[in-house]
């Protein structure tokens, strides 16, 4: 019964239906299945005009090429399909390809080296065997052994499609057309004319490096006086968005947990406040937030990274630099060289391998929360007299959110890390959690619940009324307050909090002097832990901007005579 389709004809007939279904690919990640269209029309079209080419031999290689293109465009929508479910966004070529190399190292870390390896291999010969089974089917027809009036229809049938379809698609169309459609083609010219606004928008953003009229982004930046003696802390909590707060499930745990930190802030006689900041990207890329606040510019992409990173224009690292004080960065997820931390003019760079961390791995995190905050006070606090400023960017509310660990009551014991022994095997299963979304729902409000602990409970020990000039903290340091922001990077990803999540993240600023406070509020943060709503909500790239309205000597708005140095 199989052998009608080892003639010509079977082989185009398997051809054609082999095309239309990978050339439907596009658009399964917003369609999903069943797909919108049955029909790609540019199958029929492809099918025919290779029914016209004659049997020469260089016929082998465009078959080939039609393979690969083809491919491609599967490859593609697995991409965009990843970057809508993870990043709540279409896949964007011309940037994210740069992110293939994170996502292959992701990959590695997560399901270790010789299982990364083994699953990259199936997918590549998954990807050959098909492109090889493609490419022979197309070559089992020709000008020769194929009816010229079937590779004309056909052709018609594509060409014509192709041009006409998007006009005959209204609501007087017959329901058997709106199966039709261009998918790959769509796919296609969607992602070129994004290349092309892509490339026009860095553009843009190179020139406001060099031009920007703020009076901070000169280089050195701008000094904060109100900050002056001041120790101020940034810490970034992994995956912490407004959906821990306002989604169900996870604010039937979140929302009194942020009950408690309140009342144990007062308690320690200390004030807080919370505004709603809009985060640059949403689902992952923790490091461009990091940017977008420290820069004040809208880091959205990596090629914006590096445009910023490799340019003269400051950074909030600059402006505490330029107010005396010392800069710190504590960076637990940084496993190897990191020479952008050196770009960014850091004093001092703690990364994973400096954190003498002699305890067990806690599933993707390589330690716990706890113990980061806790080289704050070993690694900055207790070692400086003078002011300091410290970025930090926790981990364990990183996913797939594993493994769920308990707060050590006892601080001074956690030293070197060894106390965590306790959970040693707890996390192992963490890689296969990622096949597991139900799982990592569950998860997630328990690590943004730890994660919210640990934040509040360093501020409460090391800087609350009652713990002031105690364990190794020495009161004559020259310093009068600290001021800690506390903020997610970004929300975790769709597949877990939902669709049409919004890129808003909780920013809480909790100091042990409430007249530190009061410029927030004035600009719609508001008293508590709770963040106001969706109105209130800040661009991230305008805060820089913000502490230099409430802190600095001039006004963010003023034209800086050296801002466009280098242009």
């Amino acid at each position: 019964m199989f052998s009608q389709f080892r003639t010509p004809r079977g082989h185009l007939l398997l051809a054609l239906v082999l095309l239309d279904i990978l050339l439907l690919t596009p658009e399964l990640p917003w369609a999903g299945l069943p797909p919108r269209h049955w029909i790609a029309l540019e199958a029929p079209l492809i099918i025919g005009l290779m029914a016209l080419l004659p049997p020469a031999r260089w016929r082998h290689w465009v078959a080939g090429l039609i393979a690969i293109l083809v491919l491609t465009v599967v490859l593609g929508a697995a991409g965009d399909a990843l970057t809508q479910t993870m990043q709540g966004r279409s896949l964007n070529l011309y940037t994210d390809l740069k992110l293939v190399p994170v996502l292959i190292e992701l990959i590695v870390t997560n399901l270790g080296l010789p299982l990364a390896i083994g699953g990259l291999l199936v997918v590549g010969l998954a990807l050959f065997a098909l492109g090889l089974v493609l490419t022979r089917l197309l070559q089992g027809f020709h000008a020769r052994n194929t009816s010229r009036g079937l590779a004309l229809l056909l052709i018609l049938v594509g060409g014509v499609g192709l041009a006409r379809i998007d006009t005959l698609h209204d609501d007087d169309a017959p329901g058997w057309m709106a199966r039709i459609g261009h998918p790959a083609a769509s796919f296609v010219t969607f992602e070129w004319q994004r290349a092309r606004e892509t490339r026009q928008a860095l553009t843009t953003f190179g020139r406001q490096l060099y031009n920007d009229n703020h009076a901070y982004a000169a280089p050195g930046g701008q000094p904060l006086p109100g900050l002056a003696n001041t120790d101020v802390i940034l810490g970034f909590i992994e995956s912490y968005g407004v959906a821990a707060i306002e989604r169900e499930p996870f604010r039937t745990e979140i929302q009194p947990r942020l009950e408690i930190v309140e009342s144990q802030l007062a308690a320690a006689g200390l004030a807080v406040v919370t505004g709603r900041v809009t985060a640059a990207t949403l689902g992952g890329q923790s490091w461009l937030n990091h940017a977008t606040f420290t820069s004040g510019l809208p880091v959205t992409s990596q090629l914006r990274f590096e445009l910023m990173i490799n340019s003269q224009h400051s950074t909030m690292i600059d402006d505490f630099k330029a107010t005396g004080h010392d800069t710190v960065a504590i960076m637990p997820g940084i496993t190897r060289n990191w020479p952008e931390g050196s770009l960014y003019g850091y004093d001092q760079i703690h990364t994973s391998d400096s954190m003498d961390y002699q305890g067990p791995s806690m599933g993707w995190a390589n330690m716990p929360d706890q113990f980061t905050w806790q080289r704050v006070e070993d690694y900055v606090l207790s070692r400086h007299q003078g002011p300091t400023f410290t970025e930090l960017a926790t981990l364990s509310s990183h996913a797939p959110w594993s493994p769920i660990i308990d707060m050590i009551d006892d601080w001074s014991t956690i030293r070197d890390g060894r106390v965590f022994d306790r959970w040693q095997v707890a996390g192992e299963d963490y890689a296969s959690l990622w096949q597991d979304t139900e799982a990592m729902r569950r998860n997630y409000g328990p690590a943004i619940d730890y994660a919210l602990q640990a934040a509040s409970g360093f501020a409460r020990r090391y800087f609350g009324k009652d713990n002031l000039g105690k364990d190794g903290l020495d009161p004559d340091h020259q310093r009068d307050h600290t001021l800690m922001m506390v903020l997610g990077d970004h929300q975790a990803a769709p597949a877990i909090i939902g669709n049409t999540p919004g890129r808003d993240v909780p920013m809480h600023i909790i100091s042990d002097d409430p007249a530190l406070l009061q410029g927030f509020l004035d600009q719609g943060f508001r008293s508590g832990m709770f963040p106001p709503g969706p109105e209130a909500a800040i661009p991230m790239q305008s805060m820089r901007g913000l502490l230099h309205r409430i802190y600095g000597a001039v006004t963010p708005d003023v034209t800086a005579t050296t801002s466009d140095s280098g242009s």
